[in-house]
């Protein structure tokens, strides 16, 4: 791997070599290296997905001040999927400068998506470590800001559109839906319904059947797309 100490990534430069490397060490390494009795990625990963869903989620908050929350869900999860992550991942050139194990290596780990994925949330972690919160929206908002544009400039999409068409486009049967519950009078109905793709369940709740819908499809748009 080359000198972490020259590494500028998605404009951020590290001072701390070894922060960086744990960012881009995967765990099949160490477990081929024990004498170095370092940790992995993981760690900066879990914090690095806390971090990116809180810029998006902001910017989102933002940009769209009439959405809803499960509209304000469903685009978050599309932005944040692992697809989503991985293009930006490879753009950064990451699985490049991470350390592989052999094994994983030889099996085409460099080449997965969910190393690339894995591998941004980590470097946003160790960013986060480093410099605070403000570095790394900032590092969020300059590798995935283009994202967050197209999706500001595009006709807005309901979560149901979102999950119909990330069912479609991954060829699982199309999103069902059904009603479990209906209660309170008339004037003051609350309902609970459920969606399904492809074994995938989530619930939602509203105040009339296609809120609830909505909010089910929102759910379930955040489940599928981690």
């Amino acid at each position: 791997m080359e000198d972490v100490t020259e590494i500028e990534i998605g404009g951020y430069r590290f001072t701390d070599p070894a922060l960086l490397e744990n960012a881009l060490t995967h765990s099949s390494y160490l477990h081929e290296h024990p004498e170095e009795n370092a940790p992995d990625f993981e760690r900066l990963e879990f914090l690095g997905d806390a971090v990116v869903d809180l810029v998006v989620g902001e910017e989102l908050y933002r940009r769209f001040p009439d959405a809803t929350e499960g509209e304000l869900t469903a685009l978050r999860a599309a932005l944040v999927s692992s697809a989503a992550l991985a293009e930006v991942g490879r753009r950064l050139g990451l699985p490049e400068r991470a350390r592989l194990g052999r094994g994983e290596e030889e099996t085409g780990g460099r080449n997965r998506a969910g190393l690339a994925a894995s591998l941004y949330e980590s470097v946003v972690g160790a960013c986060y470590i480093e410099s605070g919160l403000a570095a790394a929206a900032a590092l969020v908002d300059r590798t995935m800001g283009d994202a967050i544009a197209e999706t500001v400039s595009s006709p807005r999409k309901s979560p149901k559109t979102l999950l119909q068409e990330w069912a479609q486009a991954a060829h699982h049967p199309l999103p069902l839906y059904r009603t479990l519950d209906v209660s309170g009078p008339e004037h003051r109905r609350g309902f609970v319904v459920e969606v399904e793709v492809a074994g995938n369940v989530a619930q939602g709740t509203g105040a009339s059947k296609r809120a609830a819908e909505e909010a089910a499809a929102a759910k379930l748009m955040e489940l599928v797309t981690q």
